[in-house]
């Protein structure tokens, strides 16, 4: 058995009364940042002050950033242009074991009727 001394405790975890334990859980004003993150996001863009216009209509936040991720050379923003865009690609599901059909038996089904 461990004493609770903290001689054996791993580095990096949480002792009683230790300052960094979140107790309160999701900071409540989490709401408000998201709804001034978005309020912002539907702001006209601006350069030097003024608008930007793109194909005659003025573009918001948003709009800018999308746009350079969709032209940026970094991969992760490319993806996160086109998972935004058309949805997330699914993950690949293998029903095979080892590239044969899996082989359910003892259910009282005939497979070979099937």
């Amino acid at each position: 058995m461990s004493s609770n001394t903290g001689e054996n405790r791993k580095p990096g975890t949480f002792r009683k009364g230790d300052p960094r334990i979140n107790r309160k859980g999701r900071p409540k004003s989490f709401d408000a940042l998201r709804a001034l993150a978005q309020q912002i996001a539907h702001e006209e863009a601006l350069a030097g002050g003024e608008p930007i216009i793109f194909n005659g209509k003025k573009a918001t936040v948003t709009e800018m950033i999308l746009r350079q991720w969709a032209s940026s050379k970094n991969h992760q923003l490319q993806k996160a242009f086109i998972e935004i865009a058309f949805g997330k690609v699914p993950d690949a599901l293998d029903v095979t074991s080892g590239g044969n059909p899996i082989q359910v038996i003892g259910l009282g089904i005939d497979t070979d009727k099937l």
